[in-house]
């Protein structure tokens, strides 16, 4: 029996399953999430990163001695600019740093020419407050670094307790509603205040009580500070001088035939009712021109440094074991006698004049301790100089804070400095004051 044929190999009639593209293992396109390595060239920094570039060097060595421990992040440019066109001049590069900016910035220190970056396109809408939550977590902004990074949230459209919400724990503690806020208001104040706070001359709590106060006056309230006062103090002297200059003048108060005194009203012929009705009101004051005022307040700083430099200038040229000095120096500690008491304020103006001219004789951490330990010290000398600092910062302070006409105390004071320091005055209404100038003249 002849063999077998074989059965032809039948075909399959089923179509081949076709692989969906995200099935696919590998693709030439990069995801979110995806860590590249990119040439640093073609990295751009974020332009809503307000952190100062300070400690890259100092980064840079740990980099060296350990390696790079964590990657940077980016956004490509075209992405990024769909979102914040109105950042297109800062954009420089093909991919913008989300975060990492310092870690790029060491490693072309370093000599790199690639950094190991995770792409993270899916976060492009949420840039801002990634950088500003990166660098809160790192500890390194400052006050007005942080108000910065806030304010821009907030022109966002987020509400202070919607950003409070998302930043949430800091390494300085979980952030509030009111932390936002204070921090926004610091702001407002004026450029010569938030230069101290920036440089760190200032602290925040400092610059906080500035708030109160017009611009004018907060740089008025930095020169006391600065010179040694006490911030609250410092804040009180301005408002003091605020509620003197606001007071109203020639009211004398008239019986409204109930037992209360009321005050008189300007207007001529102006009555008691007899009913206990509150007069009318009095027309307001006209308000000084205000190009005059703001002339009159820049000249009073100017003069107040003018006469500090050469308060100090006394302080150290005057030998107070020298009895060719005394009629000076009784003068001086006569007026601190007679004055108001502004003992603390004084006593750190002082301290901070005396380790400017290297008179201050024993290391102290304050002016507190070290008024203390001069009181204590058997150095009769010491004793003495501190005091005429003492009492000659206490005269400048009362000149500096009085806004309206002088009195014979601060026009003696003038004259002090003129006669022993060879102080000239040098702005028309400190002439003025002292009887130079006569008033009514044109200014």
């Amino acid at each position: 029996m002849a063999g077998a044929l074989p059965r032809p190999k039948r075909k399959s009639t089923k179509s081949k399953p076709e692989v969906a593209p995200e099935e696919v293992l590998y693709t030439d396109t990069d995801r979110s999430g995806d860590t590249l390595d990119l040439e640093l060239s073609s990295l751009c920094p974020n332009p809503f990163n307000k952190r100062a570039k300070k400690g890259v060097p100092e980064l840079a060595a740990t980099i060296k001695e350990v390696g790079l421990l964590q990657n940077i992040a980016h956004i490509r440019a075209d992405v990024w600019l769909e979102t914040y066109p109105e950042t297109r001049d800062q954009i420089t590069a093909p991919n913008v740093i989300l975060f990492g900016e310092h870690r790029w910035l060491a490693c072309q220190e370093l000599g790199w020419e690639t950094i190991p970056s995770v792409l993270r396109d899916d976060k492009v809408e949420d840039a801002r407050l990634i950088t500003l939550i990166e660098n809160l977590r790192r500890a390194q902004l400052s006050p007005l670094e942080e108000a910065e990074h806030y304010q821009a949230l907030r022109e966002a459209g987020l509400s202070y307790e919607q950003i409070a919400e998302k930043v949430g724990e800091t390494a300085n503690g979980a952030v509030s509603k009111g932390t936002v806020w204070k921090r926004i208001k610091l702001l407002g104040l004026a450029p010569a205040v938030q230069q101290a706070l920036r440089e760190g001359t200032l602290k925040v709590s400092a610059a906080e009580k500035a708030q109160q106060l017009d611009h004018d006056d907060q740089e008025d309230y930095l020169g006391l500070v600065r010179g040694g006062a006490h911030p609250a103090e410092a804040q009180a002297q301005i408002l003091a001088r605020q509620r003197q200059d606001e007071a109203p003048e020639d009211v004398d108060p008239v019986s409204t035939g109930n037992g209360d005194a009321q005050p008189a009203s300007h207007k001529p012929g102006t009555v008691s009712t007899g009913n206990g009705a509150p007069p009318a009101p009095r027309k307001p004051k006209q308000a000084k021109q205000p190009s005059g005022r703001d002339k009159d307040a820049a000249d009073r700083r100017a003069a107040a440094a003018a006469r500090e430099a050469s308060c100090r200038a006394l302080l150290g040229s005057t030998d107070v074991t020298d009895p060719a000095n005394s009629d000076l120096i009784l003068s001086v500690l006569t007026a601190a006698v007679l004055a108001p008491p502004q003992q603390s304020a004084a006593q750190q103006r002082a301290f901070a004049w005396l380790k400017e001219t290297g008179r201050h004789g024993l290391d102290a951490a304050d002016a507190a301790a070290y008024f203390a330990a001069i009181q204590d010290s058997d150095d009769a000398a010491a004793q003495h100089l501190a005091a005429f600092a003492a009492a000659l910062a206490a005269a400048e302070l009362r000149t500096a804070a009085r806004r309206q006409s002088w009195g014979s105390r601060e026009r003696n004071h003038v004259r002090i400095l003129q006669e022993h320091a060879d102080y000239e005055p040098q702005t028309e209404w400190e002439k003025t004051e002292l009887g130079l100038v006569a008033a009514g003249e044109p200014r």
